[in-house]
């Protein structure tokens, strides 16, 4: 039989022995100006340095820190303007979500109860070790995760037999090379819907959409944008003048979920 309870305790007690406590007198925050602490877990960055929780109380509990450390050590390799831009600005956000961290001025952190603070520490280094390694997303892993992104949402208000992706118009000539994204049954019109996360492919959009209006019959279009803003305006311009709808986010699933019933009833 095993023994959970000696298990438990022996996980306990080494885990305790690998973390290091040790008073700290920098920058991290305290609401009271009582001494802070730096509390060294054993949890590893990508760089390969130690991930450092800095503990300061507050009135309710605690509030822990990375006092900066993790966008600095990103900062390293990346242009942090570049990095956190785009797609990828939204990809920090849902990371801090879901590791119920904020942001302030570079420095992220967590306020937890008194009795949560192991909980809070695992947070706060999970979330840490999560963001340093967006320095490995590529440009096509960001694009990957809008696709899916786009496909769950379409796949949650529609069904698969009412939604073909990767649609090849008929009769139109050369039509492999002018794809469609989704092509979404309607009573009427049929509609054709696009993703777009960059200026690259705002442009190729347009082209298809200028395209399928000389070539293919009568037509509805929609186009789903990561984040209408990280598009220039030029690029938004011209494509808004060749689809006849948008949702300008992603994240806007009511608009994208209001504006498809809206052309599924036409």
């Amino acid at each position: 039989m095993i023994d959970i309870d000696s298990i438990r305790n022996e996980i306990c007690k080494s885990f305790c022995q690998d973390i290091l406590i040790e008073p700290f007198s920098g920058n991290a925050r305290a609401d009271n100006g009582d001494v802070q602490l730096a509390v060294h877990l054993p949890l590893v960055g990508r760089d390969g340095d130690g991930i450092v929780a800095y503990l300061s109380q507050t009135v309710t509990g605690w509030r822990l820190s990375d006092n900066g450390m993790t966008l600095m050590r990103l900062s390293y390799e990346n242009d942090l303007g570049r990095l956190l831009s785009d797609a990828r600005e939204r990809l920090f956000r849902t990371v801090l979500s879901e590791s119920h961290l904020q942001q302030d001025n570079g420095e992220l952190f967590i306020e937890v109860p008194a009795a949560s603070l192991m909980r809070g520490l695992f947070l706060l280094g999970q979330g840490c070790i999560r963001v340093e390694d967006m320095g490995l997303w590529t440009r096509t892993k960001v694009e990957s995760a809008f696709n899916d992104d786009l496909r769950r949402a379409l796949h949650r208000l529609l069904p698969s037999d009412d939604c073909v992706e990767n649609f090849q118009v008929p009769n139109v000539p050369d039509a492999a090379t002018y794809p469609v994204d989704y092509f979404i049954k309607t009573p009427g019109k049929p509609l054709y819907l696009f993703g777009v996360h960059n200026k690259d492919r705002a442009r190729l959009v347009t082209i298809i959409l200028q395209y399928l209006t000389v070539h293919a019959p009568i037509f509805d279009s929609m186009v789903v944008y990561s984040e209408l803003n990280d598009v220039p305006e030029a690029d938004s311009r011209r494509l808004l003048a060749a689809a006849n709808d948008i949702v300008p986010s992603i994240n806007e699933t009511a608009i994208l979920e209001q504006k498809i019933r809206h052309r599924r009833a036409a």
